[in-house]
């Protein structure tokens, strides 16, 4: 842990203001890749590609906020493979490396070498070359050159831009940023997260442009994780009928359903439910209160009336609880911001119950 200037311990992850700036990176990210999902001509790989960063970066984003706040404690001791948590980052950053017209170089590969605090690792790393993309000239290269010694791994971060003056070396761990909408967060939050670690981040010599370097502890050797395995169809045939209004999680929610085999209807109003209950009957609702708040007895009776076994699962945020009206026992309830795993467990179960 590192120091206050009163000499107690403090927890870097506890630095809200730090942790918001991390946060507004993760979004940025994600935003970035919202925008290539929903491409005219996106074909389905890029889709379910682009949904799996999305899902990743809202992950990190929603750890960091909690953490942030005292909700969650740091998560210790969890090991991950410094590839594969570098290539998330370098595949991550692949939109916002377009935007700026510079090309994103892994190089010195580490099989198998661990690092804990994987999470940490990329936070930082993602700091860095956000950064190292906001001055990198069009064209050029940011290289994250990596390596190991028994104790430590290293991941410099080099850009060919104009580099930082020797006025301002002293500075750009403090909090000074001379970047048009730069907060000078990013590098001092960074440092503390990774010297909390026992690791270190540092501005070192290079011919050309900046080098970062961050410094971790290294954990023992694990061995190369077998490839994942595809989605499988486990809703197919089931028709689910989404009521969401929030674009960004309708297409999660329709493009994650579809991979496993569902029948998507996807309803963003009131009159828009009422159309597609008139249509077709439907197994299963996933539905936000916001959509239908204007008469949601009225959209739930619809609903009943064409599709009598339906299982209906709500996913608002709404703190409240569901409306004395649809306290049942076949609604089930799921608070955002879920996980799709949380609800493709429910729909599976309901489709379990309504089978037997």
């Amino acid at each position: 842990m590192a120091r206050d200037p009163g000499g107690q311990r403090s927890d870097p992850h506890a630095d809200v203001a730090g942790a918001l700036h991390d946060v507004s990176n993760a979004l940025t990210v994600l935003l970035g890749w919202v925008a290539e999902a929903r491409a005219p001509g996106a074909s389905p790989e890029s889709v379910a590609h682009a949904l799996a960063v999305i899902e990743q970066r809202a992950r990190a984003a929603r750890d960091l906020a909690r953490r942030a706040i005292g909700a969650d404690p740091a998560v210790e001791g969890a090991e991950h493979p410094l590839e594969g948590v570098l290539d998330e980052v370098v595949d991550a950053l692949l939109v916002e490396a377009q935007r700026a017209g510079v090309r994103i170089m892994l190089s010195g590969r580490t099989a198998g070498v661990a690092v804990s605090g994987g999470e940490e690792v990329a936070q930082i790393v993602t700091n860095v070359v956000m950064n190292a993309l906001a001055y990198a000239p069009r064209g050029s290269t940011v290289t994250l050159e990596v390596s190991a010694s028994a104790q430590t791994v290293t991941v410099d971060v080099a850009d060919e831009g104009p580099g930082i003056a020797r006025e301002r070396r002293g500075g750009i761990f403090e909090g000074q940023s001379t970047r048009m909408g730069g907060s000078g967060l990013g590098l001092k939050h960074s440092r503390a997260v990774a010297r909390a670690a026992g690791g270190d981040l540092a501005l070192i010599p290079s011919l050309r442009g900046a080098c970062f370097r961050l410094t971790w502890p290294r954990s023992e050797v694990l061995p190369l994780a077998p490839p994942s395995a595809p989605v499988a169809p486990v809703l197919q045939g089931i028709r689910v009928l989404v009521v969401e209004d929030d674009e960004h999680v309708m297409l999660l929610l329709e493009t994650a359903l579809r991979a496993r085999g569902a029948l998507v209807t996807a309803a963003r109003t009131l009159e828009q439910l009422l159309a597609a209950v008139q249509k077709t009957s439907h197994d299963a609702a996933l539905i936000d209160l916001s959509p239908i708040a204007t008469d949601v007895e009225g959209a739930i009776g619809a609903l009943r009336e064409r599709s009598p076994e339906a299982s209906l699962v709500f996913i608002s945020g709404s703190a409240v609880g569901l409306p004395p009206a649809l306290e049942e026992r076949s609604v089930r309830w799921v608070r955002k911001p879920f996980e799709v795993s949380e609800l493709v467990a429910v729909l599976t179960s309901a489709r379990s119950a309504s089978s037997k």
